[in-house]
């Protein structure tokens, strides 16, 4: 039997490489393509050039070899049916249409990524491709950004986001057959329907599907970095002085992220904490009077809430920390990831692929708990977009006594849910479909790689030497006394050209802008340009100003400086 000989096919949904014998029929080779991209028919075409010339044809006489395919070979292939890829695999369509492009601003790095090609190139193979400089063969052909043998080579688990997109809208429809579609849990009743409102009726047109989960092989943020470890230890210096547990949100920005194609990252800039009930064992985010002004003010600076974190902390006997979370118990619980997902929905990712204009979200979770050396570890996540589905539409809900456990609750007379299914193996290695009732969070959840740079970063300054740090807000130590004797002795550590240095902290200027002795909130747009441009001058300027001369004057009264 003759040696199989590789062929590189391209399509719509990208490309793969197929093995056939060279004296296999033509028809096994179309057998082959279909089988290897999960086709629903052979309704396809194949060319050996993409103007659609030299069609390869689907025979049961022609041989591979007899059609002059060889080793390395690349063909084109195209649909004969608008339906060919329908059912081929998870979303890739619903829709035969493009989706509406809806009046959408995106993000900024969404708009840089969508202007890179994202094709990985490949060198020549020394021993495989046989043909001159400039031509390609399936060794040398650059890979697709969502390529599943280039991501399995470098470890990278989940694609990213606009990798996804380029799998379902790239190749040669042009995004015809995958538009993005959000889920619904919700009876959607319309001028369609020829009933009364649920519950008392129903019909196909507004009764949700059924779901079955999916993990999700793509990731809206595919890294959280610190810009230093200072961020994280001034944080978790609430928790060394009391034991209790402590929250926070991530402001920063995001990112290019080299390491994944077409990935990015959130950098993370600065901890705020708001107001919060907490003890060893519980915690519970507050609404934060000052909410508004901190949004403000990280917009003036160019930043943005980018995720939140919180402390799972037990001290152990011997100095270090208890390790208890992993895949024997549980990563994050049912009610951590339904709060996750309540967040990712406060804060959805604009796209215009999709006619809601919004889908999925780049917020970010970060745990800060025990790992199995009992040292203190970050772990990053965020949930599937149909974990926010499930939330958004109030279907989930953690289990009593079970954190890895959660429930779809059942359809009552005011609420109709659908059903929730989810795959597990049984005990002969069989896939079988269960209901939801409870459900196995890990089906929800996708991890994030969490690290801090080799050469610190700091949009905010870093203290040195016996300088010590204005006290964080809402921190409820003495130690931690946020007023303005605390605010004078702070900034009394500095000289007048250090200005830009004493400021440049956000815990600062959150307490500058609220200051009911003077409130400085309308005057510091200005100092806002200067920390965001690390202008030293424009900094020593604005503290010339009438506003912050008065203050300095209380400042050196307080101090006796």
């Amino acid at each position: 039997m003759s040696k199989p000989i590789t062929i590189g096919i391209q399509s719509q949904e990208g490309q793969k490489r197929i093995q056939v014998a060279p004296t296999a029929k033509t028809e096994e080779l179309y057998k082959n393509v279909q089988r290897s991209f999960e086709l629903s028919s052979l309704q396809f075409a194949l060319y050996k050039n993409q103007n659609k010339t030299q069609q390869v044809e689907n025979s049961r006489t022609k041989t591979v070899k007899a059609v002059n395919l060889n080793h390395g070979d690349r063909l084109f292939m195209f649909p004969t049916t608008q339906n060919l890829f329908q059912n081929s695999n998870s979303s890739s369509s619903q829709t035969e249409t493009k989706p509406k492009v809806p009046s959408v601003v995106e993000d900024d790095i969404d708009v840089e990524l969508g202007k890179i090609e994202g094709s990985i190139p490949r060198s020549k193979d020394k021993m495989n491709c046989q043909h001159g400089a400039n031509s390609q063969c399936v060794h040398c052909i650059p890979y697709d950004p969502y390529d599943e043998e280039y991501l399995k080579e470098h470890k990278i688990k989940f694609m990213s986001f606009h990798s996804y997109i380029r799998k379902l809208s790239g190749g040669l429809s042009k995004g015809k057959f995958a538009p993005l579609k959000n889920i619904t849990c919700k009876v959607e009743h319309s001028s369609r329907c020829e009933h009364p409102p649920y519950p008392h009726g129903i019909c196909s047109k507004c009764q949700p599907s059924a779901i079955t989960l999916n993990r999700q092989p793509w990731r809206h943020v595919d890294s959280i970095m610190f810009e230093n470890p200072q961020i994280v230890d001034r944080y978790l210096q609430y928790w060394r002085e009391s034991g209790n547990q402590r929250g926070g949100w991530l402001y920063g920005r995001y990112e290019l992220h080299p390491e994944v194609p077409l990935g990015m990252k959130a950098v993370v800039c600065a901890i705020y904490e708001p107001p919060q009930e907490s003890s060893r064992d519980t915690l519970k985010l507050l609404p934060d009077p000052k909410e508004e002004v901190v949004e403000e003010i990280a917009a003036n600076l160019g930043l943005r809430r980018v995720g939140w974190i919180f402390t799972d902390l037990i001290p152990s006997a011997d100095g270090k920390v208890k390790s208890y979370r992993g895949a024997e118990t549980h990563f994050l619980s049912a009610q951590e990831i339904i709060t996750a997902a309540q967040y990712q929905n406060n804060f959805p990712n604009k796209c215009k692929a999709t006619d809601d204009g919004v889908f999925g979200s780049k917020f970010v979770t970060v745990c800060v708990t025990g790992n199995k050396e009992n040292e203190i570890h970050m772990e990053g996540y965020q949930v599937s977009n149909q974990c926010m589905s499930l939330v958004r539409d109030e279907i989930l809900v953690p289990t009593k006594d079970a954190p890895e456990l959660g429930y779809v609750i059942e359809s009552t007379d005011l609420k109709y849910v659908p059903d929730v299914f989810f795959m597990e193996m049984d005990k002969y290695k069989n896939e079988i479909k269960k209901l939801g009732r409870p459900l196995p969070v890990e089906y929800l959840l996708l991890d994030v790689p969490v690290s801090s740079p080799l050469q610190p970063l700091a949009t905010f300054s870093i203290l040195e030497g016996d300088r010590k740090q204005f006290p964080v807000g809402n921190r409820m130590l003495e130690s931690s006394l946020q007023d303005f004797n605390s605010f004078a002795r702070y900034i009394d550590q500095f000289r007048s050209a250090e200005f830009l240095t004493a400021v440049s902290d956000l815990h600062v200027l959150v307490f500058m802008a609220t200051l009911d002795i003077m409130p400085l909130r309308d005057f510091l747009g200005p100092l806002y340009d200067a920390i965001r441009t690390a202008n030293v001058e424009a900094a020593r300027e604005w503290c010339y100003l009438d506003h912050w001369s008065q203050m300095k004057a209380l400042i050196q009264a307080t101090t006796g400086n």
